[in-house]
């Protein structure tokens, strides 16, 4: 039998880092209750780049660790993500893998010469294709934790038709 074709479902993968200790909670909040509102996610993930905690490009404040673990274990806690997932840099293999796979080097890093994470995000996305019910039509929404989304109407599933 043919299998019939069914519409692409969409995982949320959310990026953070440190240096959103303060803003982080709320963020989630926002963008979890905004898109659910329309829109059926099959699941939600937050990345949580830990590998930097000072030198960031457009830095615009410090980082308190504490704080941002404390907001993480928050958003556990009530239920915003399904999946939270912690990138420290510390796993040179995990990164070697994922440089060789998604970029084709042989490398270690998890940052760009100029200093752009893209480690962490290639990370994300391996875990949702890893995910149980991920299947090879489905769509990932990524977005950093700070954006400011506005939805009246399911703008995925408009994308995926």
């Amino acid at each position: 039998l043919d299998r019939i074709p069914t519409l692409p479902g969409c995982f949320l993968m959310i990026k953070s880092c440190p240096m959103e200790h303060e803003t982080i909670l709320s963020d989630v909040r926002r963008i979890v209750h905004s898109l659910e509102q329309t829109t059926t996610l099959k699941s939600i993930f937050l990345v949580a780049d830990t590998s930097k905690q000072d030198g960031f490009l457009r830095q615009y404040t410090s980082v308190d660790m504490h704080a941002y673990t404390t907001a993480l274990d928050k958003i556990i806690e009530e239920r915003l993500v399904d999946k939270l997932v912690i990138v420290d840099g510390k796993d040179s293999a995990q990164l070697f893998q994922v440089n060789n796979r998604w970029l084709g080097k042989s490398s270690a890093s998890s940052h760009s010469l100029t200093g752009q994470q893209y480690a962490s995000t290639m990370i994300g996305f391996d875990m949702i294709r890893n995910h149980p019910c991920f299947e090879p039509n489905d769509l990932v929404l990524q977005m950093d934790s700070d954006i400011i989304i506005k939805c009246n109407c399911d703008v995925i599933r408009q994308c995926a038709s």
